[in-house]
């Protein structure tokens, strides 16, 4: 079975159970477990099973009540084990090969997020005659947090969070458990709308109700942010909100956050949400993002919450969310969602904050500048970081295999930075380690563009030399050589860039190569744009009349 079979297993037995609990009791979780659900999802056999059935006898024993409160605070206690994901798991093999002796390991507090657990309990504890013991639900959490870190295909992550704690496990599978178990209680946002909603969307498209307020739509927020009329609505009415709405809004999407804040239409309101209100609303709704930061910023709608996010919270919490982006920074990075939430990061929190994060950037130079993603996530080091330290070493870095970027397709980006926004000395460098390949440069696509960056932003000791090797490279007696950059795609524009900023003796060999050559240069377009833009600057220089009344023949060629 692959990954996606065992994930849709999980819900199906975490789904099973939440109806269990709604209804018989302990005993019957027995009759789930003795089902081939978990087991299948595992990858066990037969006696895998028996170690769970033998934990919901523990949890169901008079004797272990007095217990309750260490099962609560313990890892997923199967007999005298536990599963440890740091070691390789085969879909087919049997989890004996993946127990070690539970001795050491504790969690903290239980799940947050499994307040629809608890709601579930409670139900159920009024409709039935059989009481579901108190740590039910966060023993559920904490089987389904270990089933889904077996599946996971980024067992580093898992682990990781494994060592570091219970609740860190949990809260990074929140989301899984709360959407898998929660049916009727986090809205589904795609499910058919009742008669109530829709005359609500009615009234809201009817032009005549437009005094309709946001009060007018309260126990309707989530499902209404969901509807793409709706999330209109409330985006509009939100300017002319007042105290009281505003925190009506706070109070039905707040516990909702984690599935509004992974569809489209919602991120609309949460983020325009995120600009009113009073301070300790949003801290409260951002708060329930924490734990699954990672998560949303690789997300294609999530990510624009985290930016959000970043943007109004405090420091504390950026702090906070800096150091989940940071557990799995390079994979992050080279996302197309969440490269945007890193970059974000690096805007909004103060760069002493995130310290931690650019130094493990470092040493990571050439292999993130090649990247799409990564390129510009090393530009907003460049501009945002302030420690001379981590940048003299970062750009050094760079500096070392120049010459390789400038002909990469993302690394030419990087190099184009530092010349427009290094120092003197960075230039000065870079312009040493293009020596003699500066004609070589100038017809490739990408190092084309760094040669143009350097005439502009080049001192003129540098700019000369550059412009002497580029006029000098037939052998030093004509520069017919010329003719051949002109109508070359990508090096007439270093080129048309070079005539800018030539010195007069230059632009005469220029004028002269123009003038021998012409008959050739005006049967393409590039020699005719050439021709173009020095006859411009001819004729916006003073003329020069011969002694015989006439203009120089320079100015005369064309």
């Amino acid at each position: 079975m692959d990954n996606k079979g065992k994930s849709k297993t999980i819900d199906d037995y975490v789904r099973t159970a939440s109806q269990f609990r709604c209804s018989s009791g302990i005993d019957s979780g027995k009759e789930i477990w003795e089902d081939d659900a978990a087991t299948i999802a595992l990858g066990g056999g037969q006696h895998d099973r028996s170690l769970f059935l033998n934990f919901l006898d523990e949890q169901h024993d008079p004797k272990s009540e007095e217990e309750s409160t260490l099962h609560n605070q313990k890892l997923p206690q199967i007999g005298d084990t536990y599963i440890d994901p740091f070691q390789h798991v085969n879909s087919s093999a049997s989890t004996k090969s993946v127990v070690k002796d539970y001795t050491m390991l504790h969690s903290q507090n239980p799940l947050q997020n499994m307040d629809v657990i608890e709601d579930l309990r409670a139900q159920s504890s009024s409709s039935s005659s059989r009481i579901v013991p108190s740590n039910f639900a966060n023993m559920m959490a904490i089987q389904e947090a270990c089933l889904r870190a077996l599946i996971d295909p980024d067992q580093e992550l898992s682990c990781r969070l494994w060592r570091q704690s219970p609740k860190a496990l949990k809260n990074h599978y929140a989301l899984d458990v709360e959407m898998a178990c929660s049916r009727g209680h986090v809205p589904n946002i795609n499910a058919p709308r009742n008669s109530q909603f829709n005359s609500l969307v009615q009234l809201i498209k009817n032009p005549v109700n437009q005094s309709m307020r946001l009060i007018n739509v309260k126990g309707h927020v989530p499902a209404l942010s969901a509807d793409p009329i709706g999330s209109c609505f409330i985006q509009q009415k939100l300017d002319e909100a007042t105290t009281g709405e505003i925190v009506m809004l706070y109070k039905e999407i707040t516990p909702h956050i984690l599935t509004l804040a992974a569809n489209a239409f919602p991120t609309y309101v949460i983020q325009k949400l995120l600009e009113h209100g009073p301070t300790i609303y949003f801290r409260i709704l951002i708060a329930n993002l924490m734990g699954h930061v990672l998560d949303l910023s690789l997300h294609l709608y999530g990510c624009r919450v985290i930016q959000k996010a970043f943007e109004i919270s405090d420091i504390d919490q950026q702090i906070e969310m800096a150091t989940e982006l940071d557990s799995n920074l390079f994979k992050c990075i080279y996302d197309q969602h969440a490269n945007h939430a890193v970059q974000k990061c690096m805007e909004c929190v103060q760069p002493q904050y995130i310290q931690f994060i650019y130094r493990r950037l470092c040493g990571k130079a050439k292999m993130l500048s090649t990247h799409p993603y990564g390129c510009h996530v090393v530009q907003k080091m460049l501009e945002l970081c302030k420690d001379p330290q981590i940048m003299d070493r970062f750009i050094t870095e760079i500096l070392d295999c120049v010459r390789e970027l400038s002909i990469d397709p993302y690394g030419n980006y990087v190099v184009q930075y530092i010349v427009q926004h290094g120092g003197p000395r960075h230039r000065q460098i870079i312009m040493l380690k293009f020596t003699r390949s500066i004609v070589q440069m100038s017809h490739q696509k990408h190092s084309s563009k760094v040669i143009e960056k350097c005439l502009i932003y080049g001192s003129y000791h540098d700019c000369k030399l550059l412009i002497d090797e580029i006029l000098s490279a037939g052998g030093g007696q004509t520069a017919d050589h010329l003719v051949g950059m002109i109508i070359h795609q990508y090096a007439n524009c270093v080129v048309r860039q070079m005539i800018d900023v030539v010195n007069d003796c230059q632009f005469k060999v220029i004028v002269d190569v123009l003038r021998r050559n012409r008959d050739t240069l005006v049967m393409y377009a590039h020699g005719r744009q050439v021709i173009a833009q020095v006859k411009r600057l001819l004729n916006s220089m003073a003329p020069s009349p011969d002694s015989f009344g006439k203009t120089s023949s320079s100015s005369q060629f064309l």
